[in-house]
């Protein structure tokens, strides 16, 4: 995940630094291409032509391509201002239960529920796609979890891995800790637990379960497993750290947007885990998730909502 610390950014900082559209563009500039603002895609030369009447492209000066600021990046389909996108992004990003597409609309006052909610997968989908970058390491607890109600038929089984890590506190005590978490939508098979490994597990990393059958042949990695059963005292002490995490975020689906349905759970939870896996780092939630946006594949309100 690298070592970079990103500056905290209270809000009073958030509206100081950033008020007009001209300020919303720059911070996407910098957020694709760094410091400088501008690095071409295609000859990589940093100086480029300004365009006053179209304040949204910049010409590089070596290939004379024009780049725009919303291309390659979840704002290219919207026409939705980046000022206003900036603030969704602070706002949602600083609330450490969500935020659901109501109060969104009601905090940016905004005239359609439609457009808040649509941003609100857009980025969604971007946090996903970050984390989908990286793979989890070393000592890994893997479960299956259902989320959604049997009854209404709106259960969907998710496959979860949490790294465990240990550490010394400041009593020479070897403890124990959670790194990061991985999520997938998928059913507990042995394939689809193996494609699961494969895709988001490092080789060579000591695995954990239980005995379900799907995840007692697991290649690429060391393994080992328990029989827990519905046993709390095992759970707690052979995969306690993959349940702390099911048993969190079911309940802040459930708090904060009162359940999901089984098309867009998927997305909730990753803006969950993108929160978990950067909850030592709280202030630095909006810079990293504005990066996730600015190089995030594009998406069309039709490939969301299909």
């Amino acid at each position: 995940m690298g070592r970079y610390r990103y500056k905290s950014m209270k809000t009073h900082e958030f509206f100081m630094q950033i008020q007009t559209e001209a300020q919303a563009r720059e911070w996407i500039w910098k957020s694709r291409f760094g410091r400088d603002g501008f690095r071409c895609p295609h000859c990589k030369e940093k100086k480029y032509y300004r365009h006053i009447s179209r304040p949204e492209i910049r010409t590089c000066r070596g290939c004379l391509r024009q780049i725009r600021v919303r291309a390659g990046t979840i704002f290219e389909h919207s026409k939705v201002p980046l000022l206003i996108w900036l603030r969704a992004i602070f706002f949602v990003m600083q609330g450490k239960r969500g935020m659901s597409a109501l109060e969104l609309k009601r905090l940016l006052d905004m005239r359609s529920y439609a457009t808040a909610w649509l941003m609100l997968q857009k980025l969604r989908e971007a946090l996903k796609e970050r984390d989908d970058k990286y793979k989890i390491e070393k000592l890994v607890e893997l479960d299956g979890a259902t989320f959604g109600k049997r009854e209404k038929s709106t259960q969907v089984t998710v496959l979860v891995a949490v790294e465990s890590r240990d550490w010394i506190d400041e009593n020479g005590e070897l403890k124990s800790k959670a790194g990061f978490a991985k999520i997938k939508m998928t059913s507990e098979s042995k394939i689809r637990a193996q494609e699961f490994v494969n895709e988001y597990i490092k080789p060579g990393s000591m695995v954990n379960t239980d005995a379900n059958n799907s995840y007692t042949k697991l290649k690429n990695v060391d393994h080992d497993y328990r029989v827990v059963e519905a046993n709390p005292e095992i759970l707690n002490h052979w995969l306690p750290w993959v349940h702390k995490f099911i048993s969190n975020a079911k309940a802040w689906l459930l708090g904060t947007h009162h359940g999901v349905g089984p098309k867009n759970i998927g997305r909730y939870l990753a803006e969950y885990t993108y929160r978990f896996n950067r909850r030592h780092d709280p202030d630095s939630l909006f810079h990293r998730a504005l990066k996730a946006c600015s190089l995030a594949t594009p998406k069309t309100a039709y490939a969301l909502s299909g």
